[in-house]
């Protein structure tokens, strides 16, 4: 699925490309919509391609080892693009067994554990690190804030509509 947005600053490419068996709840338009939410919240302006990829824990392993020399799954992996190319973005690989099983520790359905580490790749490809450990918490909370601003958003614009 291809999404292209424009806005007076951002342009925004993004396919979301399935690649395992997703658990329900698992929304395309609404991936789209909340990388155009993350994006715009945090100034991005500009050419965007964005590709998120949902993928089994044996994938992400393989990449976890290729590019991080780490032989185990993990969460969210996220590749930006070079930035001399003009276009901003890269690619986000998700591991959806992953969401399914930690998403429960933390009171997230899978579905909604996907949309987190969405967010957490989008903020990568903004600029973010967590390599130090207090980065990573000013970046969880930063997370959270921006699915709690999506969220609240999206409820407004529902009670307005009536549906």
């Amino acid at each position: 699925m291809g999404l292209r947005s424009d806005d007076n600053s951002l342009a925004l490419d993004l396919d979301v490309l399935v690649e395992a068996a997703v658990p329900s709840g698992i929304d395309r338009t609404r991936l789209a919509s909340l990388a155009r939410f993350v994006l715009i919240t945090e100034g991005a302006a500009g050419s965007w391609v964005v590709a998120v990829a949902l993928i089994d824990d044996r994938r992400i392993r393989m990449l976890h080892r290729e590019f991080m020399d780490i032989d185990e799954a993990t969460d969210v992996m996220t590749f930006p693009l070079d930035a001399e190319s003009g276009t901003f973005g890269g690619d986000i690989v998700i591991s959806v067994e992953r969401a399914a099983e930690q998403g429960p520790d933390f009171g997230l359905s899978p579905a909604d554990e996907v949309e987190f580490l969405l967010v957490h790749g989008l903020l990568h490809l903004c600029g973010w690190d967590d390599a130090a450990p207090a980065d990573r918490v000013r970046m969880l909370e930063r997370q959270t804030e921006l699915v709690a601003a999506f969220e609240s958003g999206r409820t407004r614009s529902v009670e307005a509509s009536g549906n």
